[in-house]
This record gives structure tokens, sequence and C-alpha cells, in this order.
């Protein structure tokens, strides 16, 4: 086994349980969530977070059993999550945008925080390991975590002040926040 593979697989491992702890943390916020707006969000995230560890698996077992880097997956577009339309599928069931309490946003602020982490963790993996394959997968993964920022993100910057929010912002950076 290559010095990639292994790499790899210390590296999937870590982040199936973020990814798994993610979910579980999504769970809780969409059962517990006082709104629609929230409780779509959460809902939406904790799918796409056992989306994700159910791919991170799926790529682990095939390293494990094939030893090399050229099983994983090629990265397409396809599969980047449209948190545009998430966000304004949440916000069209909302009945009062002025009805948040503050705690609504500082749980906000943790899931903005879960997503910076796991984006750190997949850019930090990505810069760690030298097969373009494996480099291109974990970068996917970074975008990934960065689109789930920006949807909560927007969700905050929504609740905290209806009327100032103008529109979805796609580009709202982890790294500046």
């Amino acid at each position: 086994m290559t010095d990639d593979v292994k790499l790899c697989l210390e590296i999937l491992e870590k982040a199936i349980t973020f990814e798994e702890e993610g979910m579980a943390f999504f769970q809780d916020r969409a059962q517990n969530a006082p709104s629609s707006l929230e409780r779509n969000l959460f809902t939406s995230l904790a799918k796409d977070e056992a989306g994700h560890k159910a791919h991170l698996v799926k790529i682990r077992d095939d390293l494990l059993r094939e030893g090399t880097v050229d099983v994983l997956p090629e990265v397409d577009d396809d599969h980047v999550t449209n948190v545009r339309a998430i966000f304004e599928g949440a916000i069209s069931d909302v009945h009062d945008p002025y009805d948040f309490q503050l705690e609504e946003l500082e749980i906000l602020k943790g899931a903005m925080e879960v997503e910076r982490r796991g984006y750190h963790m997949y850019a930090d993996a990505a810069a760690e390991v030298t097969a373009p394959r494996a480099r291109a997968m974990f970068q996917h993964l970074a975008e990934e975590e960065q689109n789930h920022f920006a949807l909560l993100k927007n969700t905050y910057d929504y609740m905290s002040d209806p009327e100032a929010f103008d529109s979805f912002d796609g580009n709202a950076m982890l790294d500046g926040g």
C-alpha cells in the first residue's frame, strides 16, 4: 500500500467521523427547530451529510480493496449542491420573517462553525496529499462544505435582518467570516 493510499485512508476515517457528527448535529437541530425555515434547512443539510458519509465509506472501501488511488472517483460539478434552491425553498415557507429568537441565530453560528471545520479539514487534506486525483477529491469536498457555509450564512443574514437582506450571496468565504 502506497503512502498516498495510507494517507487517504487516515483522512477518510476522520472525514467519515466528521460527517457522522455533522449529520447528528443537523438532525438534532431539525427536530428541535422552532421555525420551518430552520427545520427545512437543517433537514437538507443532514441529508447532504448522510450522502457525504456514504460516498466517503464507498471510497474508503474501494481504496482498501484495490490499494491504489486510481480508484478514487473523478470529480465533476454534477454533484455540487444547489444551495440557492435549498435556501429559496426554505424561506418560501416563512410566514413571519421577524419571528426569530437570538438563540436561533446562535445555533446558526454553531452550524457555520461545523462547516468551517469541515472546509479546513478537507482543504488541509488536499494540501497534504500528492496524488492529483486525491487532491481534486478533497478540494471538491472542501467546496461542498463552502456551499453549506454559504447556505447557513445567507440564512443567518436573512434571519438577523430581513429588511436589509438583498439576495442570496453564493460567495460567502469561509476564511473571511
